[in-house]
C-alpha cells in the first residue's frame, strides 16, 4: 500500500534547495576549495536583553570649533559588551574643566581664590543670572550616535562650547565629562548608568577626579539605589551626586519667584543653585519642616562631609574661603546672631554679607566652620562625650545595687556638678540611668530611669549610683534566674555656650540653662556577682550602625549607640498606655512610612534588609522561647502576643494590613493573637493567660527569608 507525506512549506523549501543545489554541482563540478569564512557575529546581548548597563569613557577630543567625540564602551553587569544603544538613550552629556573663583567673580577672600569646576555649557538666566545647566542631550541631534556593532560607540555632539563669554576653553586644564545613559530593556525596566572621564585635552592623559569633596556612597547611604529614596533627578536620569556637580556649579544663580498658599507670586529672590546650596537648603528644611525626611540636623556637617581617605578634599568644609557656603544655611533671623540681621529688610545686616572676612579660624580670624560646628560647640561636643558604666554590685540582703561610671568629655573627666540635676517634664530627673534585666532574649520590665538624685562623687572623678528595692524592682531582676543585668544612660553635661564642659548653671526653680544634648553610651551587661558580660544576652536584629547611616547622632532621645539602649524602654513589658504596642519593632516600623515635603514616597519599610541587614529580618532568629509583646491592657494585666506574631504585627495592622482571614491563619500555625470572640481592634490575649499556653508558633516554616523578601519587593507607593 502506497504511503503519502504531507510536507510543510518550510521542508519543500528545503528539500527544493537541495535539488537545486545537486543540480547546480552536477553542472559546474566541484573545484575542491572552501569557501572563506563568515565575519563573527558579535559577542554580547542586545540592550533588550539585559538588566544592568555601565558605560566606560575610553577616550575624548575637542575640535579646533569647539565640538566634543567622545568613544565609550557599554556592557552588562558581567562585562559583556551590549549593543544597540539608541540616540534618544543618550540622556545627557555635559562637559567642563576646573577652573578658578576668579575666572567667574565669586571670590570672598582677595588672594584665595579656590578651585571650582567651570561648565563649557552655560546658559543665560537673565538679569546677569546664568548657569552650567545646559547640557547635549541625544534626543535633540539626528546622526551624532555610531553604534560600532561590538558594543563600542562614537558620540560627536552637535553642540559647541559656549561659556558666555565668561572664560575660555582650555586644553591645558582637568577637564571632564559627565555621560547619562537612560535606556529601556524589552521588559520596559530603566536601564540607567551616570559614568565620568577625566582627562587633560592637551595631552591626551587620564586624570584623577578633581574636586572630590564628598564620596557618591555617603549620600546613597540614605539615598539608597533603587529604593524610594534613591536620587534621581530630572526624569529620573541622574542618580548620583557627582552627576549633580557638573551642572549646579559654584556660580550658579537665577532669580525665584516667592508664592504664597495659594500659589499666587508675591515677589521673587535671587536663588544660589550651586550643588552646596541646594544640598544645605534641602536638608535644612527638610529637618525642620512637619514634612521633612532628614533625620540628622544640617549643622551636623560631618554627617555628609565624613573623613575619607579616598576623598581628595573631605575636609574641604573646613577652609572658611566661600560665604555662598555659609549662606545657604545662615540664611534667617533664626540662624545667625541678632546683630547681624536686618530685621527691617528681613536680610542679613549692610556689612555682614561676607561672611569669610571675619569667620576664617584657619586664616587668623573669628571662629569657622569646624570650631563653630564641632570644636567650640556644645551640641557636637555632647554627642562627642562618652559615658562608660565601670561596674555594678548587688547586695542581696539589703536588695541594693551600686553602679559606678564615669564621663568624659575628650581627655576631661566630667564632674557630678557638670551633670544636668534638673527634673525631667515627665518625672524623675533628666539625667539618669536605666536599669533592667534580660531573660528570654527580653528585657523584664518596664523601663526604669534611676535618676540624679542617686547620684554621688565616687573615686578618681567617677560617679556612683545607688538605688534599692521598693522605688525600684531591684529584686525582681536580680532575682530572677539565669538574668544578665544590662545598664546604659541618659545623661546629660552642661557647656559654657563654646563646647567647653561647665558647671551647670541652675535657676531657683531648678531649670538649667546650659545643658546639652545626650551624652552616648554603650549598653553594659553584668552578671548578679558584678562580672562583666561581654555582649548582649540578646539576638540583635538589626545593628545600630544600621540606623546611624542616616541618623549618624540624631536618633530621638537616643542616648546608646546599640539597639539594646533603646530596647531596654522600648520592650516587650510596655504599652502604649494600654493602647498599641511601644515594642521597639514596633515604634521603629511605624516612623520608617516617610514621605518628602512634596508628598512623594522617600522610604518604604518594606524594604526590609535596609535597616536589618542581610537575615535580620528573619522570622527563624526569634527564639523559641522568646518573651510575647505586649499590645495593650484591659482592666487588670497586660494583653500579649507571641513574639513571631508580634514582628509580624509591628507592621500589619488592621484595617489595611490584618483581616479576619489573616488573623485566622497566623492562629493556625500556632501564634497567639486575639482572645476568644474579640475582635481585630483589640491584639493579645491576658499575661496571665499566655503563660498557661505551651506556644509552639511555625511562621518561619513557610515565611522563610526569600519568601518575605519576595511578598515585600514589589510594595509601591500605592501601598
Amino acid at each position: 500500500m502506497m504511503k503519502f507525506f504531507n510536507l510543510s512549506a518550510a521542508s519543500k523549501a528545503l528539500l527544493t534547495a537541495g535539488v537545486l543545489s545537486l543540480a547546480v554541482s552536477g553542472c559546474s563540478g566541484d573545484d575542491g576549495k572552501d569557501g572563506e569564512d563568515g565575519k563573527p557575529g558579535p559577542v554580547g546581548s542586545p540592550i533588550g536583553e539585559v538588566s544592568q548597563i555601565q558605560a566606560n569613557v575610553t577616550s575624548a577630543s575637542v575640535s579646533e570649533d569647539g565640538f566634543l567625540t567622545v568613544n565609550f564602551d557599554l556592557s552588562d553587569a558581567n562585562g559583556a559588551a551590549v549593543f544597540g544603544l539608541q540616540q534618544t538613550d543618550i540622556g545627557a552629556v555635559s562637559f567642563g574643566h576646573v577652573g578658578s573663583e576668579d575666572e567667574v567673580g565669586t571670590t570672598d577672600l582677595e588672594g584665595s581664590p579656590r578651585e571650582v569646576w567651570l561648565s563649557y555649557f552655560n546658559k543665560d538666566k537673565g538679569d546677569g543670572h546664568y548657569t552650567g545647566s545646559s547640557y547635549f542631550q541625544g534626543k535633540d541631534c539626528e546622526d551624532c550616535l555610531t553604534d560600532n556593532g561590538d558594543g563600542s560607540y562614537t558620540l560627536v555632539l552637535n553642540k559647541a562650547i559656549d561659556t558666555l563669554g565668561k572664560y575660555e576653553y582650555t586644553a591645558d586644564a582637568t577637564s571632564g565629562i559627565y555621560l547619562g545613559v537612560k535606556a529601556a530593556n524589552d521588559a520596559g525596566a530603566s536601564l540607567i548608568n551616570n559614568s565620568f572621564f577625566y582627562w587633560q585635552p592637551s595631552s591626551d592623559t587620564a586624570q584623577d577626579k578633581p574636586k572630590a569633596i564628598i564620596a557618591n556612597e555617603t549620600c546613597q547611604s540614605c539615598h539608597r539605589p533603587g529604593q524610594d529614596g534613591a536620587l534621581s533627578m530630572h526624569g529620573g536620569k541622574h542618580v548620583t551626586l557627582e552627576s549633580c556637580t557638573f551642572c549646579h556649579t559654584d556660580y550658579n544663580t537665577y532669580m525665584k519667584d516667592i508664592k504664597d498658599e495659594d500659589g499666587t507670586v508675591t515677589g521673587q529672590m535671587q536663588y544660589d543653585g550651586s550643588i552646596k546650596a541646594m544640598a544645605h537648603d534641602i536638608h535644612s528644611h527638610s529637618f525642620y519642616d512637619e514634612n521633612g525626611v532628614y533625620p540628622q540636623i544640617a549643622s551636623n556637617c560631618q554627617t555628609c562631609h565624613q573623613a575619607d581617605e579616598t576623598v581628595a578634599m573631605a575636609d574641604a568644609w573646613k577652609a572658611d574661603l566661600d560665604t555662598a557656603t555659609c549662606m545657604s544655611c545662615h540664611n534667617s533671623p533664626y540662624a545667625v546672631p541678632s546683630w547681624h540681621w536686618d530685621s527691617e529688610n528681613g536680610q542679613i545686616a549692610e556689612g555682614k554679607e561676607n561672611c569669610v572676612s571675619c569667620h576664617n579660624d584657619p586664616n587668623g580670624g573669628q571662629r569657622g566652620a569646624e570650631s563653630g560646628h564641632y570644636l567650640q560647640n556644645d551640641n557636637a561636643q555632647a554627642a562627642a562625650s562618652k559615658l562608660t558604666l565601670n561596674s555594678m554590685s548587688y547586695n542581696p540582703d539589703t536588695k541594693t545595687v551600686t553602679a559606678n561610671m564615669t564621663v568624659t568629655n575628650g581627655d576631661t573627666v566630667v564632674t557630678l556638678a557638670q551633670i544636668d540635676p534638673s527634673p525631667y517634664k515627665y518625672g524623675g530627673y533628666t539625667s539618669a540611668i536605666v536599669f533592667n534585666g534580660v531573660v528570654a532574649d527580653d528585657f523584664l520590665v518596664n523601663y526604669q530611669k534611676v535618676g540624679y538624685d542617686k547620684f554621688t562623687e565616687g573615686a578618681d572623678g567617677s560617679i556612683d549610683v545607688t538605688f534599692s528595692d521598693g522605688e525600684f524592682k531591684v529584686a525582681e531582676v536580680m532575682e530572677t534566674a539565669d538574668v544578665t543585668v544590662a545598664l546604659s544612660s541618659q545623661i546629660h553635661i552642661c557647656f559654657d555656650g563654646r563646647g567647653t564642659v561647665a558647671d551647670c548653671e541652675v535657676d531657683s526653680e531648678g531649670a538649667v540653662s546650659n545643658s546639652g544634648p545626650y551624652v552616648s553610651s554603650d549598653t553594659a551587661y553584668f552578671a548578679v556577682d558584678g562580672a562583666v558580660v561581654d555582649s548582649s544576652p540578646r539576638v540583635q536584629h538589626a545593628e545600630m550602625e544600621a540606623c546611624q547611616q542616616c541618623h549618624t547622632t540624631a536618633i530621638k532621645h537616643r542616648f546608646s549607640n546599640d539597639m539594646d539602649g533603646c530596647a531596654s524602654c522600648h520592650n516587650g513589658t510596655r504599652d502604649k498606655k494600654g493602647e498599641g504596642s511601644s515594642n521597639l519593632a514596633y515604634i521603629a516600623h511605624s516612623k520608617h512610612y516617610v514621605y518628602d515635603s512634596s508628598g512623594d514616597l522617600f522610604f518604604k519599610k518594606t524594604e526590609c534588609q535596609s535597616c536589618h541587614g542581610d537575615n535580620g529580618f528573619s522570622l527563624s532568629k526569634i527564639k523559641a522561647d522568646a518573651a510575647p509583646v505586649a499590645f495593650g491592657a484591659n482592666d487588670t494585666e497586660q494583653l500579649v502576643v507571641s513574639p513571631q506574631t508580634a514582628a509580624c504585627i509591628s507592621c500589619h495592622l488592621p484595617p489595611y494590613g490584618l483581616n479576619d482571614a489573616t488573623a485566622g491563619h497566623i492562629e493556625s500555625m500556632g501564634g497567639i493573637l486575639l482572645q476568644e470572640g474579640a475582635d481585630l481592634s483589640t491584639l493579645g490575649v491576658p499575661a496571665s493567660f499566655y503563660e498557661t499556653l505551651n506556644v509552639q508558633e511555625t511562621c518561619s516554616t513557610c515565611h522563610s527569608d526569600s519568601s518575605i523578601l519576595e511578598a515585600h519587593s514589589n510594595w509601591g507607593s500605592s501601598h
